[in-house]
């Protein structure tokens, strides 16, 4: 790599604020900065159980599953080894998410043993790149020609996992063996692409968010530039798109024309993200305008309830507005991708609407696809599902449950000049570095099964600036201390309640967020729930089991369902259950939705058929889904 890349870089790790590197990205177009999984320690009930799992067991269970892709790699550093016949063209993107896990789980817990693995793997992937810096081994093993099949090869989509694991892992560990590697590759993509002026993009996403990711942690602006070339290339030529039609590879339309959000739900949740990217590095306000526009495409009018994507099963695509059939596709890498992309919306507009949503799929459709042992996974993760058992289905979703439940805590804050920003509610403490003065905050609580959120301040020096913590959408009658004083009214922007003061070490804000069983309507043009509503309790969308009645999963509600609420520490890893009537006056239990297929066969239900709905037509601008509130008059 040339010398002003690693320039940067060491700048980079001189601005290192307790442990957090710091990104060298411009970041024009950022409303809001990022703080590091470095820079967060989880520590509670919830989140902190979930992620031992991934660091303790799913990370020793996966290797196995790439272990196909890293054979590949040592085939080729010996010339005359034939191909490894059980790799596919995608594989090593799976060996990439895995390594990319591991470097979040070092960044929270240093492991010798597991940062020894991944040196090793790490250099055996080295010894195999070409020296122009090729990085394809499916491609390489079968001596196929660098970027012949741009649309079905998947050689962007493995490089932009290689590119986000490179720089996740150079930020947790400060060592450059994988970002060296990867940032060979990206020169030589450049060097194609770009100098050489070779038409064409990749035809599975995830290349151009790899390579802002690469930006931000070198400074190199051709990385930019090649994000930019694939995402500005689509819509010119749709009479490329082989078998499949233009919008499955969002080829349709340039992406300054692209009203909707459409095609197969993970490419274009990843090319949406790397729009999403390009407005932050670039402040391009055609690319903000145009992430925008996919953003509420995508969570007005074709997303779950529970925050998944992606409602076709035909090309694992997204349907028309507001076509979510309960057996939907509902890919479990469409929810991870639209964890990502949410937290690039906050960041871009600054809107807690943002987090919302990031919030509901992170909870729900994301926390669902994986197992509570950490060792089994959901491809599919529809509302309504009868007697299907998790495996180990390695095409792509594993790795990417698991470096996102890892990522929560970088979700949870964020940072402007003079403004901190606490986006989830997760316990433990998270280090901004504010450029007035770095600042510790201590959150304690139990959410999301209490609603009490103790934010303790503590700054290096008194300073005044904002703490913006956010109000979620679904909240009604929140209420806040400021060390122990109750605020009389919260001064709310963009749905964060701002407590801007001088603060001094010790200070305090306590939020209560009252935490009511609701009943949720979709909006009328979602026939799917169409005289139905669901239960969800602060973040948590629940559904029924029949393992927990009688053998039913669809039940009938009334006019008052008398709602109870019962935590079971001992029950599903440690959960509040939901307990209800049916209109018929039966008992009925409901579990929150990610807990559900975890005990075996079942059958299992969201949508509940609510006795005597009518729609209401009214208010729903921007809106799909809100609270039900019974029958309107």
């Amino acid at each position: 790599m040339r010398s002003s890349g690693w320039m940067a870089i060491a700048t980079t790790m001189l601005g290192s604020f307790l442990g957090e590197a710091v990104a060298v990205g411009g970041e024009d177009g950022a409303s809001l900065r990022p703080v590091q999984v470095k820079a967060v320690s989880v520590n509670d009930h919830f989140w902190a159980p979930k992620q031992k799992v991934i660091r303790r067991d799913t990370i020793p269970h996966s290797w196995p599953y790439v272990e196909p892709s890293i054979e590949e790699f040592r085939r080729l550093a010996t010339p005359g080894r034939p191909p490894v016949e059980k790799h596919i063209k995608w594989g090593e993107a799976n060996l990439y998410k895995v390594l990319e896990t591991v470097a979040y789980a070092l960044a929270q817990e240093p492991d010798a043993a597991l940062d020894r693995k991944a040196d090793e793997v790490i250099a055996i992937i080295a010894a195999a790149q070409r020296p122009d810096g090729y990085l394809h081994a499916w491609s390489m093993a079968r001596k196929l020609r660098p970027w012949d099949d741009l649309y079905l090869r998947h050689e962007g989509f493995v490089c932009g996992h290689l590119y986000e694991a490179a720089a996740a892992h150079f930020l947790a560990t400060g060592k450059k063996n994988l970002l060296e590697v990867a940032c060979r590759s990206a020169d030589f993509a450049w060097e194609h692409f770009v100098h050489q002026q070779n038409a064409g993009f990749c035809g599975h996403a995830g290349m151009e968010l790899g390579l802002v990711e690469l930006y931000r942690v070198t400074g190199n602006k051709k990385y930019v530039e090649l994000a930019q070339a694939f995402i500005e290339r689509r819509g010119q030529h749709p009479e490329r798109a082989v078998r499949y039609p233009p919008a499955y590879f969002q080829d349709d339309l340039p992406v300054r024309q692209q009203q909707s959000i459409n095609g197969h739900a993970v490419r274009a949740v990843f090319f949406t993200t790397g729009v999403a990217d390009l407005a932050l590095e670039t402040g391009d306000r055609d690319m903000r305008a145009a992430a925008h526009r996919l953003w509420e495409s995508a969570t007005q009018r074709k997303m779950y309830i529970t925050g998944s994507v992606g409602s076709e099963s035909t090309q694992e695509a997204f349907g028309p507005d507001y076509e979510l059939p309960n057996n939907g596709y509902t890919e479990s890498c469409a929810a991870c991708g639209m964890a990502n992309l949410a937290h690039r919306m906050l960041r871009l507009e600054g809107n807690a609407s943002a987090a919302d949503e990031l919030e509901r799929v992170v909870y729900n459709g994301m926390l669902h696809g994986m197992a509570l042992d950490g060792k089994s996974s959901y491809y599919q993760n529809p509302l309504s599902d009868r007697n299907r058992l998790r495996n180990n289905n390695w095409t792509c979703c594993p790795p990417n449950l698991s470096r996102t439940v890892l990522l929560v805590g970088k979700y949870a804050y964020a940072y402007s000049d003079d403004r901190v920003y606490v986006n989830l509610f997760v316990g433990g403490t998270g280090r901004i570095p504010l450029p007035k003065t770095p600042v510790a905050l201590d959150v304690q609580t139990d959410y999301p099964w209490q609603g009490t959120v103790k934010i303790g301040v503590e700054p290096e020096r008194p300073a005044e600036f904002a703490l913006c913590v956010r109000i979620p959408g679904w909240c009604r009658g929140a209420t806040a201390r400021l060390n122990g004083a109750e605020v009389k009214k919260l001064e709310l922007c963009k749905g964060y309640a701002v407590f801007r003061r001088r603060w001094v070490p010790h200070d305090a804000v306590v939020l209560e967020l009252p935490l009511p069983v609701m009943r949720m309507e979709a909006h009328p043009a979602v026939q799917a729930a169409r005289g139905k509503v669901a239960i969800q309790r602060g973040p948590l969308v629940y559904g029924l089991e029949g393992l927990d009645n009688e053998g039913l999963s669809l039940v009938n509600l009334g006019a008052d369902p008398q709602f109870r609420v019962e935590y079971r520490p001992d029950f599903l890893g440690g959960v509040s259950i939901v307990h209800g009537l049916t209109a018929e006056g039966k008992p009925f239990v409901a579990i929150p939705f990610y807990a559900l297929g975890n005990r075996g066969k079942s059958s299992q239900d969201v949508w509940m058929n609510q006795q005597d709905k009518r729609e209401n037509r009214d208010g729903w601008q921007g809106t799909l889904y809100r609270e039900y509130r019974g029958r309107p008059l």
